[in-house]
């Protein structure tokens, strides 16, 4: 797998882009990807959000959202995922958003849902997930909708949660069946991650 630096995001909104939102340099990675064809699949695995649906769907492309969190909860600890949570035929799914859901689930529950993602994303698909800094030991999980094609709106969703910490080496394990593997750092400290499938 290749790994690619850390570059350092913008400190604030540029091009124009909403007062509230953040430049997101994996997003418009994925934006660059999902505009170069139409008729794909995306997974937003933070549950639906009306600026995701109209952003994906503006595109061309159908979106399957839903909320890991609540399907999941601290369940999974074995390593077996529900048979409906990302139930599509294998290479199947172009895109998926994981957003900071594998540092809220239990270890077995991370690692069966990477593996199910795995399966269903087609070969050259992209996964963008955000990662909290190692040191934090709770936090709320955010709600990420996007606003356009280089912002992101990112709010605290409920209560702060324990979650697992992830240094770099750790992502890199994580992700190790996948492709490609590339870093941004943004102005929160948050990883952004983008996996090439």
């Amino acid at each position: 797998m290749k790994t690619e630096p850390l570059p350092r995001s913008a400190t604030g909104p540029a091009g124009g882009g909403p007062a509230a939102g953040r430049r997101s340099y994996a997003l418009e990675q994925v934006s660059e990807y999902l505009g170069s064809f139409t008729g794909g699949q995306v997974v937003d695995l933070g549950g639906a959000c009306q600026s995701t649906i109209e952003y994906v769907t503006g595109l061309g492309h159908r979106l399957y959202a839903e909320d890991v969190l609540h399907t999941l909860g601290q369940g999974a600890e074995d390593g077996r995922l529900p048979a409906d949570c990302l139930d599509f035929p294998p290479s199947s799914v172009d895109v998926t958003l994981c957003w900071d859901r594998f540092q809220f689930l239990t270890e077995a529950a991370a690692v069966a849902l990477q593996e199910r993602i795995h399966r269903v994303m087609a070969p050259g698909g992209l996964l963008l997930a955000l990662f909290h800094p190692e040191q934090t030991a709770s936090v709320s999980p955010l709600s990420c909708r996007v606003a356009d094609a280089r912002h992101l709106l990112l709010a605290s969703a409920g209560p702060p949660r324990p979650l697992r910490p992830f240094t770099t080496r750790m992502i890199e394990r994580f992700f190790q069946r996948y492709d490609s593997l590339k870093f941004y750092l943004t102005r929160e400290n948050l990883q952004e991650v983008i996996v090439r499938r």
